[in-house]
């Protein structure tokens, strides 16, 4: 998983999103034409768990399950998310 800046901007959901929301961006493999907007994504990391809805697509994401996080829901997961930028995370939809 990777984190963005979307502070005040619309993700492809149609939504405005700051960057201290709980959301997820998916790759485009998962996003589905946006069939997944709203959806609840289950996010697992290092023994935290955080439960996100699907605000975004991400057409840069790595590889077919990779996800991009807001600032808010990465910190969560990770306090040291900035110097690690990219965590490895286990995910699903609920």
């Amino acid at each position: 998983a990777t984190y963005y800046d979307h502070d005040g901007g619309y993700g492809s959901c149609g939504w405005e999103l700051q960057n201290s929301d709980f959301i997820v961006a998916l790759g485009e493999a998962h996003y589905d034409d946006g069939s997944h907007c709203g959806d609840t994504v289950r996010v697992q990391y290092n023994g935290q768990t955080i439960f996100v809805p699907v605000a975004d697509l991400c057409p840069g994401c790595q590889g077919d399950n990779g996800i991009d996080l807001s600032e808010g829901a990465m910190a969560a997961l990770d306090e040291n998310y900035v110097d690690d930028g990219v965590i490895t995370v286990k995910w699903a939809f609920e």
